[in-house]
């Protein structure tokens, strides 16, 4: 998950010691030294000199960085907690959605008998929707591990001895292929669009499903192999938190992938199934009441098509969804140095919610809002509360994607002039211990 990289590092854990297991954590001897700068707010920095604003990290540095690397630390609540969300998010998951789809968002009490029985049938996996999520899941990886884009360095990681991983960064190629295969797919009549959110409570058992064996497979191959990274010697706890930290299917990243190509794609498509529908529902009810339905002439009248019956919240869900996920495409070559990546080790917590919880939940309000445009009691707004909803929207994605793009241009610029400045203070020596 995205957030995910903002916890910070080893927050209100308990350290745990003696059944931590790091069989791949590299000597801190043969850990290469790595040119980072130093904080602008060190003493040396303050006092003016600029010559001391820069640093190579020594071998005492990379010990240091070893050892913080091989700590463990008990978070969530530890194994007892873990083992509880491992258990609790699914069915809480399915709790949600048979609120939203049979009783317009309500929360029954769940103890009841009657509310699983009638609900259960909404969420079972079917032979379509099994098809659906493990075609796109499948054609997401061959896209990413095919199409053209960019490659940059992770960071160096410790227990690799330094080592930085390349990562293929093709995200916006794939994103638009996506686009285009998917209007061809809907308008050639082969795969309607709607037909993501007509299956969408067995798509997402099937992504439950799906994640956790995915989840259990990553860590027996990880311990079969002796690829194991930060064990903390509980097996729940290693479950949900990982046993391997790179994960990799020939050139494709897979916790990257999970982050970027699944969640973030899916739960688009799910907003523009969800937006499709209703604008097929309120046509229907036009031709039902004697209406005509309203022609858009576009070019001069060499386009003609149906107007947009699509409610304007719908829209609004929908425009939010498709900036956030172009937003992740364009900029996925700012994700391989976040702590998910270069920390983060590839369990439970990343998996079952970059398979299954992201897309799955962050829906919740376009459901909603269809459920009840299917009901004939649609979410209403005055116009120009829309219209102002938005402007706020884009004004706020403005300064969002603007900001981080200035953020990454700086860090990028930065690491240019420490490489540039270190060459100058260290020789000609320097390239050769940066690489």
């Amino acid at each position: 998950m995205l957030l995910q990289s903002e916890r910070g590092s080893w927050r209100g854990g308990l350290r745990h010691r003696s059944h931590c297991s790091s069989p791949k954590i590299a000597s801190p001897d043969s850990v290469t030294p790595v040119v980072r700068s130093i904080s602008s707010t060190s003493s040396e920095t303050e006092s003016g000199s600029d010559d001391e604003s820069f640093s190579v990290v020594t071998r005492e540095g990379a010990k240091k960085e070893v050892a913080c690397d091989s700590k463990v630390v008990y978070e969530f609540g530890g194994p007892v907690g873990v083992t509880a969300l491992m258990f609790g998010f699914p069915i809480l998951m399915s709790y949600m959605f048979i609120c939203l789809a049979l009783h317009q968002g309500r929360l029954p009490n769940p103890l009841e008998l009657e509310f699983w029985q009638h609900g259960i049938p909404a969420i079972t996996p079917t032979a379509r929707a099994t098809a659906i999520y493990l075609m796109f899941t499948l054609f997401q990886y061959i896209t990413a591990a095919t199409l053209p884009g960019i490659k940059v360095l992770g960071l160096p990681v410790p227990s690799l001895g330094g080592k930085q991983l390349e990562y293929l960064c093709n995200g916006v190629a794939t994103w638009y292929f996506d686009l285009v295969l998917v209007a061809v797919l809907h308008n050639t009549g082969v795969f309607p669009i709607t037909a993501v959110v007509d299956e969408i409570g067995p798509i997402m058992s099937v992504a439950m499903i799906w994640a956790i064996i995915v989840t259990i497979a990553t860590y027996i191959v990880g311990c079969v192999s002796g690829r194991t990274h930060r064990m903390s010697g509980s097996v729940p706890y290693d479950i949900f938190m990982g046993a391997v930290l790179n994960p990799r299917i020939g050139n494709v990243d897979l916790k990257m992938w999970s982050e970027i190509r699944i969640p973030w794609k899916i739960l688009f498509f799910i907003s523009l199934s969800a937006a499709v529908k209703d604008h097929e529902i309120n046509v229907a009810r036009r031709y039902e009441a004697g209406l005509s339905p309203e022609i858009w002439s576009l070019f001069g009248g060499l386009i003609r098509m149906n107007a947009i019956q699509t409610s304007a919240p719908l829209l609004f869900m929908l425009l939010a969804h498709c900036l956030y996920v172009n937003a992740c495409m364009k900029g996925e070559e700012c994700i391989p140095t976040t702590w998910d990546i270069f920390y983060e080790k590839w369990g439970y917590m990343l998996i079952f919610w970059n398979l299954a919880g992201v897309p799955f939940s962050y829906c919740y309000s376009t459901l909603y809002l269809l459920n009840r445009s299917v009901a004939n009691d649609p979410v209403e707004h005055t116009r120009f509360f829309m219209t102002v909803l938005f402007v706020i929207l884009l004004a706020a994605y403005y300064v969002w994607d603007t900001a981080n793009s200035q953020k990454n241009r700086f860090r990028m610029q930065q690491r240019g002039r420490d490489h540039i400045h270190c060459k100058e203070k260290y020789g000609a020596d320097f390239d050769s211990t940066a690489d």
